[in-house]
């Protein structure tokens, strides 16, 4: 499939993806929910198989995988071997900083829409410095339904007031995509995440970037 290229795209409010567009957070999610769940499943769980279950927050999957009983503990597990292994595991993708902190100075709205929980994207956006430059934050414990659903993107656009059409969804999975559509905005997924593209690619993104300088082009056209 070819994939669409444009070069520029002026938006008033950019709402992005966290896992996988900015910051490397696979590897920590992996190891987090092996230590959660390992002590219970009694089981290594591959990393396609987590990818699998992505959706909704992580606090939720682990309860749904574990039951009841075992919720409070292995969550309180999760999200321990989260913060521990957090700097060691999470390498920042070079640009990210400098390219949200670009886009609040044109005055573009920055907001955050992401699946995984609250408290541990508070955690990411910490520890990576991009905190400062989101003034909008739906983690998928704070929403009913989670991407593709585009409940998440409506809100922040209310809080903004900035219509669909002044907007861009950034991410990396055709879930991000298909969110953005489903409210009329435009759509850019990234390469840089999930390492398979194909269900990205499928949902037709209106622009695809390969880095995070081809992004800022985009973004941040001269």
């Amino acid at each position: 499939m070819e994939e669409p290229r444009v070069k520029q795209c002026r938006a008033a409010a950019m709402l992005f993806d966290l896992d996988g567009t900015l910051g490397d957070t696979l590897p920590l999610i992996y190891r987090a929910f092996n230590d959660a769940l390992d002590p219970v499943l009694k089981r290594t769980m591959e990393e396609a198989e987590i990818r699998s279950l992505f959706g909704p927050p992580d606090t939720w999957i682990i309860r749904d995988l574990v039951g009841p009983a075992e919720a409070d503990s292995a969550n309180a597990a999760y999200l321990a071997s989260y913060d521990r292994n957090h700097d060691d595991l999470v390498p920042p993708f070079a640009g990210i900083q400098e390219l949200l902190g670009d886009c609040a100075a044109s005055g573009a709205r920055i907001a955050v829409v992401t699946g995984k929980s609250r408290q541990t994207a508070i955690l990411t956006l910490e520890r990576l410095h991009l905190m400062p430059y989101v003034e909008v934050l739906y983690g998928g414990d704070d929403v009913e339904r989670q991407k593709p659903d585009p409940l998440a993107l409506q809100l922040v656009l209310a809080e903004f007031g900035i219509a669909a059409e002044a907007a861009v969804m950034i991410g990396d999975s055709a879930a991000d995509i298909l969110a953005g559509k489903a409210i009329g905005c435009q759509t850019i997924g990234v390469l840089w995440g999930s390492p398979d593209h194909s269900e990205l690619l499928a949902a037709a993104p209106d622009i695809v970037v390969s880095s995070v300088s081809e992004l800022r082009s985009v973004l941040l056209p001269t």
